[in-house]
């Protein structure tokens, strides 16, 4: 991967991690604000390896938009990972997971990077870690819960709080299997598009409709998403797009859409992210997708399990759209 930025923790550094992590006896699903607490105090206790936080520090400052990912390998996971349910596996794992080594290295990572992890109440009822771990019902969408391939997108392409960086850790995944996360960077589209191209994609002429989590046994009605440029934001470089899913409302929308398909797989890079393995993206610099490669172990597609957060820079930010009491999850 181009512009990679990496770390990769020695055995000794990993299982010191993983040994103070163990010891975290608070429930993350059920009391947030004590997981948050217990992180804390492993922070001022000092007990992170400086050659990891000094890393985190050096990373703070990098312009994303130049280098959005980072790669971290031999990270700490739980030992003991429980086979979930194939038709609920988000409550299986509330009820079955009683270490939480992997969530608290996520909050550790976010925290170390001066990023905070947010929720949603219509995405696993507002959770703050998320699994990417298909569910029956959901094997055939584009969302996390997928068995298939999911088209190039940005998380929570079109929802009014999006996050500006998505984290993913790999719990499990066998070697059998050829599956790919692959990213491109906004830089390296952008500059494969004709000037007269990003004229119509700063144009409110794109639908994208909400992702499917999101209106998936909705907790919060969302309604009907809005019309939308796909090319904006601050820096006039953000892409909100969704594969498959972003339409044209005329028919230059349509081509311009075309030829942003194009450039994502022309520039593409795959990963895979195996077991102790991490890559946090920055949301509105690049994109991501799942692909397949060869696959010899179909029932182990059912028990790939990677964890995420989705994070923001500023709560204050979002405040007016969080639940009220709850001052990290979306109302939506």
């Amino acid at each position: 991967m181009e512009q990679i930025n990496a770390f990769q923790f020695s055995e000794g550094e990993r299982d010191s991690i993983k040994y103070i992590l163990q010891k975290i006896s608070v429930n993350p699903y059920t009391d947030y604000e004590g997981f948050e607490m217990a992180v804390d105090s492993l922070l001022a206790n000092g007990a992170i390896p400086k050659s990891f936080t000094g890393f985190c520090v050096s990373q703070r400052e990098k312009n994303t938009y130049e280098n959005p990912y980072v790669m971290l390998y031999n990270c700490p996971i739980d030992d003991e990972l429980p086979l979930l349910n194939f038709d609920e596996p988000v409550i299986d794992k509330r009820n079955r997971k009683k270490k939480y080594v992997s969530e608290g290295f996520l909050l550790l990572y976010a925290k170390l990077m001066k990023q905070e992890p947010i929720g949603y109440t219509n995405v696993n009822d507002g959770d703050i870690f998320q699994d990417i771990h298909p569910k029956r019902d959901l094997v055939n969408s584009q969302s996390q819960k997928a068995l298939k391939p999911i088209f190039f997108h940005k998380d929570l392409a079109n929802h009014f709080v999006r996050p500006d960086w998505v984290n993913i850790l790999g719990l499990r995944a066998s070697t059998e299997n050829e599956v790919y996360t692959s990213f491109a960077r906004n830089k390296d589209v952008l500059a494969m598009l004709d000037e007269s191209i990003c004229d119509i994609l700063r144009s409110p002429l794109f639908y994208t409709p909400y992702d499917d989590l999101t209106t998936y046994k909705s907790a919060t009605s969302l309604g009907t998403a809005d019309a939308h440029p796909i090319l904006g934001g601050a820096k006039e470089t953000d892409l909100r797009f969704f594969e498959n899913r972003t339409r044209g409302l005329t028919d230059e929308a349509c081509t311009a859409v075309s030829k942003v398909i194009e450039a994502l797989h022309e520039v593409k890079t795959r990963i895979v992210i195996g077991p102790g393995d991490f890559v946090g993206a920055a949301n509105n610099d690049c994109l991501h997708n799942k692909e397949f490669g060869e696959i010899r172990d179909d029932a182990a597609l059912e028990e790939r399990w990677l964890m995420k957060t989705v994070n923001v820079r500023s709560l204050e930010d979002h405040d007016r759209h969080f639940v009220e009491g709850q001052h990290r999850i979306v109302n939506g």
